[in-house]
């Protein structure tokens, strides 16, 4: 049975969404990143797809076909996708540091995204524009997820300003996200959490 839309928004709070970008939220998906025991989000094809489904990355229509796999291809596809992850994590974490970024790292997410862009298709739009891309029917359908991931991450890294990615002040958490505050002042990846934790920690070195 596919999974109902109800099932798929209560998996929602696994997920950290402070990234305000999908790339930086899925590379979130790695969560208490960098303690010794971290949580992953990602531990199956049917979260990366609830993934993409919740980051709006792929539409309903799409996810729920593929939630029903779990062949060799689909558990091939999750492999695939968290290696992308670590090594966009290392890419960002290289470049926000102004560290030498690795070849490999590089040369990871760039086959990723050359790969993603082979799996759509152009057809006549009937919206505003002539044409729209839509997912290929001739490629293999498992890979969709992680296609649109990849994708999310080239439009990071092509289209978003430097400046905007930032990364918890937390010395504890690893968690990016795209600063659109007023003067991009913003240090945590949420005042609930980190921010929070700051803040009671100052209050105690003044007491």
């Amino acid at each position: 049975m596919v999974s109902s839309n109800n099932e798929m928004n209560s998996q929602a709070d696994r997920f950290e969404w402070s990234g305000g970008h999908p790339a930086l939220d899925f590379v979130n998906t790695l969560d208490e990143r960098p303690s010794d025991e971290p949580v992953e989000n990602l531990a199956t094809y049917r979260d990366l797809v609830r993934f993409a489904r919740l980051a709006g990355l792929i539409e309903p229509r799409v996810a729920g076909p593929l939630q029903l796999l779990h062949d060799p291809a689909s558990n091939r596809i999750i492999r695939q996708a968290l290696r992308l992850r670590e090594h966009f994590h290392d890419l960002l974490a290289a470049t926000i540091a102004g560290r030498p970024i690795r070849q490999i790292d590089l040369d990871a997410v760039s086959t990723a995204i050359q790969a993603a862009h082979t799996g759509r298709t152009l057809v006549a739009s009937g919206a505003a524009g002539l044409f729209r891309y839509q997912w290929s029917p001739r490629r293999v359908t498992s890979a969709i997820p992680l296609h649109a991931c990849s994708l999310a991450i080239e439009s990071l890294l092509v289209d978003v300003q430097r400046g905007k990615v930032r990364k918890c002040g937390a010395a504890d958490c690893d968690v990016y996200y795209l600063d659109t505050s007023k003067g991009q002042r913003r240090h945590w990846c949420s005042m609930k959490n980190c921010g929070n934790r700051a803040k009671q920690r100052r209050r105690r070195a003044v007491a």
